[in-house]
């Protein structure tokens, strides 16, 4: 793997963004710096970047790239926002910038940054048909898609910096706003029902994280967060409430973010009101994501992503050193289990995604290095950048993952997550955790010993034969084989009696 730096240029900050690349196959954040630097002020003065901000912007790239070096960063991408086209010298201004650091930047039209929205959009989330409103500093980008096909696009200059326009308050921005949406985009009155709107930005960040604090949301997790409608007029209303002083004294949010909040809120909330869909969702994935998904898997351009829970368990598992092939071989005995067992646990297919990704994070937390590793995959799980599964599917995979034996459930922290997962959730917790902690037994050399299993349920009894060869005339069954997997498994055998109400046999 490599590390590839992203450099990027806003009218209101400067970004840089680490990665490892594994080109053709995947890409992981590892670091992430922003600087508020408010390029735009000097622009709406006399439309120039003046030289004292110039300088300052210089700076700030000088200190990202010496991190870059000590990183040990080998490539270099580095973009302007369209937005920086608004200054008479922007020209000037990312020539000397390039020649500062020693890296050609590319600005970015309107057109691009649509793109690169719609890459980052369709292979993070899993929504064929949506509506992705962005929301920047300077802009407002919408892009209207169904079924991976872009129907319509356009980018309006009005984001969270210059939404009042000149108007005294937010009310009357407000009309003025959807008065140009009126005008401009019309389109949105056509888009399905039953499309997903996802709504991306910094504003949309401290809209999502103001949510969950007031509703109490048992997860932050911002990517793939379900609003509503209601939900942007609670916090609005909550901000509304709030005088100055104690908007500040919000946790996480300053008094510039929750004036960008709010403007954020009442583009996201004119826009919304002009579809007819309900269903909207938060997204944490924009323009870099696509970029860097251009960059490292290049056949995004043309096509997506097709299995992003599989695509991100791999970039995950790889990044972080566990072997792609033993959780392969973990997965697949784990989910002959599930198949073997399904007149027994007779839970719905669905949950076969939880076996999944709980199988290639199972052993995660070994890699801290701990006692108790298991009971450390809990907090792991709830924290990685997991793509393809729901908010309640990563709760439930971090149980699954940290539950060797039913002993070790914590019930005080289950009940913490009581109103995004139900009854049958936990009876299928217990079950999914005694199959993958029977798989792990059955792979616990990691050498792929045991090729097929074979269950045979006879009264009060499950007896599991281990197929340990197989050749071409027969499958030949050899217990010495698999001697030390059997005694591992068997050390199940108590928890299974507990959760499935049978006996368990291993042969």
């Amino acid at each position: 793997m490599e590390k590839l730096a992203l450099f990027e240029i806003d009218l209101s900050k400067v970004k840089l963004t680490i990665y490892n690349i594994k080109e053709g196959e995947h890409f992981t954040k590892c670091e992430e710096l922003v600087e508020r630097l408010d390029i735009d002020e000097d622009i709406r003065e006399d439309e120039l970047i003046k030289g004292p901000k110039i300088r300052e912007v210089i700076t700030m790239l000088g200190m990202f790239k010496k991190i870059c070096e000590a990183e040990g960063v080998s490539r270099y991408l580095a973009v302007c926002s369209a937005c920086v086209t608004n200054a008479k010298n922007y020209q000037t201004f990312v020539d000397e910038c390039a020649t500062a650091i020693g890296i050609e930047f590319r600005v970015m039209t309107p057109e691009q940054e649509i793109n690169a929205l719609y890459t980052a959009t369709i292979n993070t989330l899993d929504a064929p048909r949506g509506l992705i409103i962005n929301i920047s500093s300077n802009s407002t980008k919408l892009i209207h898609y169904n079924r991976r096909i872009v129907i319509e696009s356009m980018s309006l200059p009005i984001g969270t910096n210059n939404f009042m326009g000149g108007e005294a308050d937010l009310e009357k921005a407000a009309v003025a706003f959807k008065k140009m949406l009126a005008t401009k985009a019309g389109f949105l009155a056509n888009v399905d029902p039953e499309a997903l709107i996802v709504l991306t930005g910094d504003s949309m960040a401290g809209f999502g994280m103001l949510s969950r604090k007031i509703g109490k949301y048992p997860l932050d997790v911002n990517h793939n967060y379900s609003v509503d409608r209601k939900s942007i007029d609670d916090v609005l209303k909550f901000l509304g409430t709030l005088d100055p002083v104690k908007q500040q004294k919000i946790k996480g949010v300053s008094s510039t973010s929750v004036t960008s909040i709010l403007a954020g809120l009442h583009i996201a909330k004119a826009i919304t009101s002009m579809a007819a869909t309900q269903s909207l969702v938060l997204s944490d994935h924009m323009r870099s994501a696509g970029l860097l998904f251009h960059y490292a898997l290049p056949f995004t351009v043309d096509r997506g992503v097709t299995d992003l829970l599989g695509y991100s368990l791999f970039s995950i598992t790889e990044s972080v050193g566990l072997k792609k092939k033993n959780c392969d071989q973990m997965y697949d005995l784990a989910l002959t289990l599930f198949k073997q067992l399904k007149v027994m646990h007779k839970l719905p297919r669905g949950y076969a995604r939880i076996l999944r990704s709980a199988s290639y994070l199972y052993h995660i937390g070994k890699k801290t290095g701990g006692d108790n590793w298991s009971k450390q995959n809990y907090n792991i799980i709830l924290s990685l950048p997991l793509i393809g599964l729901s908010h309640k599917e990563i709760v439930l995979t971090a149980f699954v993952a940290s539950c060797r034996k039913w002993e070790d459930f914590n019930l005080s922290e289950w009940v913490k997550y009581k109103d995004i997962t139900t009854d049958e959730d936990l009876e299928a917790l217990r079950k999914l955790a005694n199959i993958l902690a029977i798989a792990e037994a059955l792979n616990i050399r990691a050498q792929d010993i045991v090729k097929d299993i074979t269950c045979d349920i006879l009264g009060d009894s499950v007896i599991l034969k281990l197929i340990t060869d197989l050749d071409t005339k027969a499958k030949r069954i050899d217990p010495n084989t698999a001697m030390i997997e059997i005694y591992y498994a068997k050390k199940y055998k108590n928890e299974f009696a507990k959760t499935f109400k049978k006996n368990l046999e291993i042969l």
